[in-house]
C-alpha cells in the first residue's frame, strides 16, 4: 500500500534518465498488454530515449512535472509541451499540450493525477495558454474517464502510429481561465 504523502516538483535536464526509466515503465505498466513486442521495445527506445528527454527539459517551450512519493521515488509525471503542430479540432489561440500523462497503476484512487493534472493547469495559466489538449486511446476508458472528471471534452480524433499499426485516439480539451491558477 503506498503511503498518502507525495510532492510534485518541475524537472531539468539533470532528471533525464529518470523521466526515460519511468516513461518507459509506466508505458509498459498502461500499454504491454496490449501493444505486444517487437513494436513494444523499439517504441520504448524511440520516445524514452534519455539524451532526447535531456534535450527537451532544457527548451522553454517544454515543462516536465514530475510527482515523488516521501522517499522520492518518482510514481508520475506530466510532459507540457507548447505546440504549434496542433489539431484542427483544438480551437484555441495558445493551446498547451499534455503529450503525456502518467501516474504509477498503484497510485491510482490516491489523489495523485487529480493533484498532478491541478499543476497542470496552474502551467497552463502561467504560460497564459487558453487550453490545455492532449489525446487518450478510445480504448482505454479509466483515462478518458479521468479526463472528463478533470473538465476535458472531446473534440476530435487523431491517429497514433505504433509500429505498423494505426490507432484511433480522441482529441479533448480543457479551456483555462485565468482564476484557474488559484489553489
Amino acid at each position: 500500500m503506498p503511503t498518502t504523502s507525495y510532492a510534485i516538483r518541475t524537472c531539468s535536464a539533470a532528471d533525464a534518465e529518470s523521466i526515460a526509466s519511468l516513461g518507459s515503465r509506466l508505458f509498459v505498466e498502461a500499454y504491454g498488454p496490449t501493444h505486444p513486442e517487437p513494436e513494444l521495445s523499439a517504441y520504448l527506445a524511440r520516445s524514452f530515449n534519455s539524451a532526447k528527454i535531456a534535450r527537451d527539459l532544457e527548451r522553454d517551450d517544454v515543462r516536465v512535472l514530475v510527482v515523488e512519493d516521501e522517499s522520492r521515488a518518482l510514481i508520475g509525471y506530466a510532459f507540457l509541451r507548447a505546440s504549434s503542430d496542433v489539431p484542427t479540432s483544438v480551437s484555441a489561440t495558445r493551446p498547451l499540450e499534455v503529450q503525456r500523462f502518467y501516474v504509477d497503476a498503484r497510485w491510482h484512487g490516491q489523489g495523485v493525477a487529480q493533484a498532478l493534472m491541478a499543476e497542470c493547469v496552474r502551467e497552463a495559466v502561467r504560460r497564459r495558454s487558453d487550453a490545455l489538449w492532449l489525446s487518450v486511446w478510445q480504448k482505454a476508458p479509466r483515462p478518458q474517464a479521468f479526463y472528463k472528471r478533470m473538465g476535458f471534452q472531446v473534440v476530435g480524433t487523431s491517429e497514433f502510429y505504433f509500429g505498423e499499426t494505426v490507432e484511433d485516439d480522441f482529441v479533448v480539451v480543457r479551456a483555462i481561465e485565468a482564476t484557474d491558477g488559484r489553489a
